[in-house]
């Protein structure tokens, strides 16, 4: 039930608080900026082929551990 109301608790917060809209948003987008970078760098030395799918899952595996520190 906690886990519930946190949930509905940040999706308030996000629809009413443009600053933690913004927030949220520029960590996000950080996230997946870090791990674009970071693949293309591995494909530029030829350590592994730029995969979509790995970059946006991995972005999002970054967001989490930042988000929970």
């Amino acid at each position: 039930m906690i886990t519930k109301w946190a949930v509905q608790w940040l999706t308030w917060r996000l629809r009413k608080d443009d600053g933690f809209w913004i927030s949220y948003q520029a960590n996000i987008a950080g996230a997946f900026q870090d791990e674009y970078h970071r693949a293309m760098e591995k494909m530029k030395s030829g350590i592994e082929p730029f995969d979509i799918h790995t970059v946006s899952n991995n972005a999002a595996i970054n967001f989490m551990k930042l988000w929970t520190k």
